[in-house]
């Protein structure tokens, strides 16, 4: 009775899939001030699985996650949502958290067994493929734990060890310091090697290389989430970079950087020229 009620209040917050973990077996937290918010004698972290995939946007200069309003402020407002109503039916404390938090979400999404290990290093979906965002609710309260998958693995096809424009990723794991999406959003002067990756790439904002071939990700459901399907934005200019600050999850690294970056693909203030374009001209760096 207790799970059924857990699963009706988190599905009327739009939360269709989820898993609960045991928090005293999280081995490692990230350093982060957030960690004063878990409540005190934490039992169990529900964690929460939100697709972002919008479909297939062939002119699109930012990743997939960036085309959507900014997912802190819409997973933070249906966690918190489903918290307050959970703290209603069952009493005790029910905090969430979405990125910005000292739990490793990885491995709380994995014991949760909200999906398996990828080689590129991100959680796989059985249902969202990579394209989702991770979200939990820490409780101290005491809920069934669920058990991580088993019957389901990376395909392991190397895919994504061939497809990764920085080379960050190998058989041996993922050095993410040489990431493409961490690059892209890196302050300061950038080496010329790097920038010609992103001229090559041509997203002002992240890279998806490695998800758009997983063969995990291929065939996916459109997102549910009205909030990300209603306001799509897969082009970033200098005309709209303003107002897309105000609402979209790259905003917070300030327009400086992004200038830069629009710089570097093309859609500076000379115009904007097709990323696709810019990529094929600058192949042979």
């Amino acid at each position: 009775m207790k799970n059924e009620q857990l699963k009706e209040i988190l599905r009327r917050s739009q939360i269709f899939s989820y898993g609960v973990c045991d928090y005293g077996k999280i081995t490692e937290f990230l350093p982060c001030r957030n960690r004063e918010r878990i409540p005190a004698g934490a039992k169990s972290v529900i964690v929460c699985a939100f697709p972002y995939y919008t479909g297939e946007h062939p002119d699109a200069n930012v990743c997939k996650y960036a085309m959507v309003p900014d997912y802190h402020i819409v997973v933070r407002g249906l966690l918190n949502q489903a918290a307050e109503e959970l703290t209603q039916a069952f009493g005790g404390s029910f905090v969430g958290f979405t990125d910005v938090s000292a739990l490793p979400e990885r491995e709380c999404a994995l014991a949760a067994g909200l999906g398996f290990p990828g080689v590129n290093g991100m959680v796989i979906h059985p249902e969202y493929g990579t394209f989702f965002v991770i979200g939990e609710i820490v409780t101290d309260c005491l809920f069934d734990f669920d058990e991580p998958i088993t019957n389901q693995t990376c395909l392991k096809c190397g895919r994504c060890v061939a497809s990764c424009p920085a080379g960050a990723i190998s058989w041996q794991g993922v050095d993410y310091t040489r990431c493409l999406s961490e690059v892209t959003q890196r302050k300061g002067e950038l080496t010329a090697q790097e920038e010609a990756l992103i001229r090559k790439n041509g997203l002002m904002w992240g890279c998806d290389s490695c998800q758009n071939c997983c063969p995990h990700n291929q065939r996916l459901p459109l997102t549910y989430l009205d909030a990300f399907r209603s306001d799509v934005q897969p082009v970033v200019t200098r005309e709209n970079l303003n107002a897309l600050c105000k609402t979209r999850a790259f905003g917070y690294k300030g327009k400086t950087l992004l200038k830069r970056n629009l710089d570097l693909i093309g859609c500076g203030e000379q115009g904007t020229e097709d990323s696709s374009a810019v990529a094929e001209k600058d192949r042979t760096v």
